[in-house]
């Protein structure tokens, strides 16, 4: 396949998916800040996100990165009052093999509610239609929420690799799962 940029915007029924604007930094680094200790469990980036600078050089690094065709980066924001939630993002791109893999997370008040299984079946029906065959999800052993997104959204648990990952300082595993383009 060849590279190709994918839709600034994806609208779904709750929730439309934006590629992020520098705008956002400020309030992306205030969620970010005031959960640190919930997403910082799973999430190594949080660690490194000390301030709106952190957030506003990731937004740039998201824009070079979605130029160069190599990922693409998305805020969640609620269709009812234009809320920003969370993120959600297409990385590790293999346009060769039509592959690539999903990342997200959601501001802890929202979590629970749906928003980003909403926001990955939006993203997903949009990459199928552009293409890709393969969208893999990966997440930490012991993050329950994120495998059951995958789940909920039917993905379906491919291996785990043991103890692949050093997160906080100890060994964890990381689950696969995938959906193929043809449902198998």
């Amino acid at each position: 396949m060849t590279p190709h940029h994918l839709p600034e915007t994806i609208t779904a029924d709750r929730v439309t998916l934006k590629k992020h604007k520098m705008e956002l930094a400020a309030m992306m680094f205030r969620h970010v800040d005031a959960d640190r200790e919930r997403l910082g469990k799973f999430l190594p980036w949080v660690a490194w996100t000390k301030g709106i600078h952190d957030e506003r050089e990731y937004i740039e690094m998201t824009h070079k990165q979605w130029t160069d065709f190599k990922m693409f980066d998305y805020g969640i924001f609620l269709n009812d009052g234009d809320v920003y939630v969370g993120n959600v993002g297409v990385h590790t791109i293999a346009w060769e093999h039509n592959r690539c893999e999903l990342g997200y997370w959601i501001v802890g008040g929202h979590e629970g509610q749906g928003y980003v299984s909403e926001a990955v079946k939006a993203l997903e029906k949009v990459l199928f239609e552009e293409g890709f065959f393969r969208i893999e999800i990966r997440c930490s052993g012991g993050n329950e929420r994120s495998a059951s997104v995958a789940l909920r959204c039917g993905y379906l648990l491919e291996g785990r690799l043991r103890k692949h990952c050093i997160e906080n300082g100890q060994r964890r595993d990381t689950l696969i799962y995938a959906k193929l383009k043809n449902g198998n």
